[in-house]
């Protein structure tokens, strides 16, 4: 038996961590409280990513999570399996290319494989952040759930989202 230097309660030893004179409980209390002190300003926030990113390439990661060429091929088939219509259109389009930018589908009917828009890497993937795909209709919707079924509607609604500030 051990009394916690925090709450006064005599505890079982095994609910102290083997270094500290405090119970876990209160430990793990005192960590959360100092980590919310921490990110409610942007400085702390900045340097805690910053903190996290170091650690990120520190612990190779990147590596570590990497799939295998095996766990690849099956995560590319079951991807092909569930969106054929998105595979067909991909293939069709593959040769319509623009320097610095990404192909989007804005429909996946199959008259309009090869009508895409142009978007610079970013703002496609802000893009996708803000769309569903609705596998009947075989077109995007807002998170709302409204059907972007016009070229120019997707684009109206595109291009609304990237001039959100991030």
């Amino acid at each position: 038996m051990k009394v916690c230097k925090d709450c006064k309660i005599n505890k079982d030893k095994s609910l102290f961590y083997a270094t500290q004179g405090e119970c876990k409980e209160c430990t793990k209390q005192r960590v959360k409280k100092r980590m919310e002190l921490k990110l409610s300003t942007p400085e702390g926030l900045e340097k805690e990513r910053k903190r996290q990113r170091e650690k990120y390439y520190k612990l190779d990661y990147k590596e570590k999570h990497k799939p295998t060429k095996e766990k690849k091929k099956a995560i590319e088939n079951r991807y092909r399996i569930k969106y054929p219509e998105k595979y067909a259109a991909k293939s069709s389009s593959q040769r319509i290319k623009k320097e610095g930018y990404e192909a989007h589908h804005w429909s996946y009917n199959e008259n309009h494989y090869k009508d895409i828009v142009f978007l610079k890497p970013k703002d496609h993937f802000k893009a996708h952040r803000y769309l569903t795909y609705d596998q009947i209709a075989k077109m995007y919707k807002t998170l709302k759930g409204d059907i972007l079924d016009t070229k120019q509607k997707h684009e109206d609604y595109i291009y609304a989202i990237i001039q959100l500030p991030e």
